[in-house]
């Protein structure tokens, strides 16, 4: 009884530590599952009206158009991000990583003032020369995301296709490709993108996919050995028991 108890109340601190990333996770997987965008990151879901119900975040506006930016720079390096200037319409919003901490404001009320910019996301340990003419961030884990809003200026059919054609101009590319490809845009206004939190097992499989590909941050070590107590650990398969998972 004992261990059961113990291990609950690790399970209760590994979730109220790892909330934020795994929020993270299931929206990046309802991209892929619920959007049917394919299995890799560097792409912009967006939603081509204003959305409804069918939109499961955590904390949607429905006075807006909304564009997410996923990034993953593991494999790729430096990912570019182009917001445009705040000519024809205006962008609000900020560059996060995988932990939901805000790396960069971008637009108007950002770093670029709303004169737009190219904003460079650089992965963890990268010490390369940063080509002129880029705003460099660093962010310290692989993945990350980028919140913006097309703001509408009405909101009437013209002013949300304004809006949305204006977000359409931002570019998401690897630094990597000498002439980027076309951005790849996933429209979900027709699909239950659910990233909604499951307060079950499903939690920690996606905690562990997180603790599995991104690196520690030194404000987190103190985890590791909490993690591990629940069958969380790096380099190593999540498949507690069915004691275990009944507790978790």
């Amino acid at each position: 009884e004992l261990a059961t108890r113990a291990l609950h109340r690790r399970a209760i601190e590994a979730v109220i530590w790892g909330t934020p990333a795994v929020n993270f996770d299931l929206m990046y997987q309802a991209m892929v599952r619920d959007a049917k965008s394919g299995d890799d990151s560097n792409k912009i879901v967006y939603w081509s009206r204003l959305f409804d119900w069918k939109n499961q975040t955590l904390t949607p506006n429905p006075d807006a158009i909304y564009f997410m930016a996923f990034f993953n720079t593991k494999d790729v390096g430096p990912v570019v991000l182009e917001i445009p200037p705040a000519d024809e319409g205006s962008i609000t919003g900020s560059i996060d990583d995988c932990w939901q901490t805000a790396i960069e404001d971008v637009g108007p009320a950002g770093f670029d003032k709303g004169k737009g910019g190219q904003y460079l996301i650089m992965p963890p340990g990268y010490k390369e020369q940063v080509p002129s003419g880029y705003i460099a961030l660093q962010s310290h884990t692989y993945q990350g995301y980028a919140l913006l809003r097309s703001i509408l200026k009405t909101n009437s059919t013209a002013g949300i296709a304004n809006a949305v054609a204006y977000g359409k101009r931002i570019k998401l590319y690897p630094l990597s490709q000498a002439q980027p490809t076309t951005t790849q845009f996933v429209d979900a206004i027709n699909v239950v993108y659910d990233a909604n939190i499951p307060w079950d097992l499903r939690f920690f499989q996606s905690l562990n996919r997180m603790v599995q590909t991104e690196p520690w941050l030194e404000r987190d070590k103190a985890m590791i050995d909490q993690l591990r107590s629940i069958g969380i650990e790096k380099g190593k398969l999540f498949n507690p028991n069915l004691k275990t998972q009944t507790t978790l």
